[in-house]
């Protein structure tokens, strides 16, 4: 497999749980803590994979299942939270998830998961890749996504026109959470190893940067903020030590300068053409 191609597949992965994190962020739902609902989904399928000799087709959609369940059970015991009060509470839920997953025997403690059943099919991936944009996509367009936006913009306006915050916060939350442990089942299985370092804010941050900076207003700005993202450090030679500074200070830029991202930039650049040829 090229250098390239293994790249392109990698962004691919984490576009997943990208597309995820963008439909919590549309209704409100600020989770900076995206890397632990990966991680559920990866120690899930990798330990039925280790443990059970499950194969990866079998495996992932349980892993899958068991992220929608936890996320919806999540975000229901926060409802009351918001905004930042609620980014903060994912914050705590991501350290306090390093510290579990390394002192869980049966899930290799420090050391993580190994020897979990490769699959590297890259036809796969990128379906996988491509299903989960469709769902957000299809879930944005639809009349419930009308409401997650309303509900994002004002959760109380969106109550007095008929809106039932409270169900549809936990179902966003969940569907954005199967999303990321799909990501996190690919994850594992690509790499056979996981370990408990890969639920750390880290990852965290990394997956919110794909989406502020590829668009948080359009279903395929996390997608193109991914690919972009994994992409330019391998252009212009970025030092991995500096890669996270450099994904800060271009957050930063891009929300000052572009508010909807590099998809709002490339839709505004397409729109005259498009008007020519006409």
């Amino acid at each position: 497999m090229g250098f390239w191609t293994t790249i392109f597949l990698s962004a691919c992965v984490s576009s997943i749980a990208a597309t995820g994190l963008f439909l919590q962020i549309r209704g409100g739902q600020m989770n900076v803590g995206m890397a632990v609902f990966v991680g559920i989904g990866a120690y899930t399928s990798g330990a039925l994979g280790t443990l059970s000799g499950w194969q990866p087709v079998a495996s992932i959609p349980v892993a899958v299942a068991v992220g929608f369940l936890v996320g919806m059970g999540f975000s229901a015991l926060t409802l009351r939270l918001h905004h930042w009060f609620f980014a903060v509470t994912t914050l705590s839920l991501s350290l306090a998830a390093v510290a579990a997953a390394g002192q869980i025997g049966f899930l290799g403690g420090n050391l993580g998961l190994t020897n979990i059943p490769f699959m590297t099919d890259p036809t796969v991936i990128i379906a996988c890749a491509v299903a989960a944009v469709a769902v957000a996509w299809r879930i944005d367009h639809s009349a419930a996504g009308l409401a997650i936006r309303a509900m994002g913009n004002d959760q109380v306006l969106a109550e007095v026109f008929g809106v039932r915050t409270r169900l549809l916060r936990i179902v966003t939350f969940g569907v954005g959470s199967a999303l990321a442990a799909l990501s996190g089942a690919l994850h594992a299985h690509r790499f056979g190893t996981y370990q408990p370092n890969d639920l750390g804010f880290h990852n965290s941050l990394l997956l919110f940067v794909y989406v502020i900076v590829g668009g948080k207003n359009r279903v395929w700005g996390p997608v193109l903020g991914a690919l972009f993202l994994f992409m330019m450090p391998e252009v212009i030679h970025i030092d991995p030590r500096a890669e996270l500074i450099v994904f800060g200070a271009l957050m930063l830029l891009v929300a000052v300068l572009l508010p909807d991202g590099l998809a709002g930039a490339l839709v505004a650049a397409v729109r005259p053409l498009r008007r020519a040829v006409r």
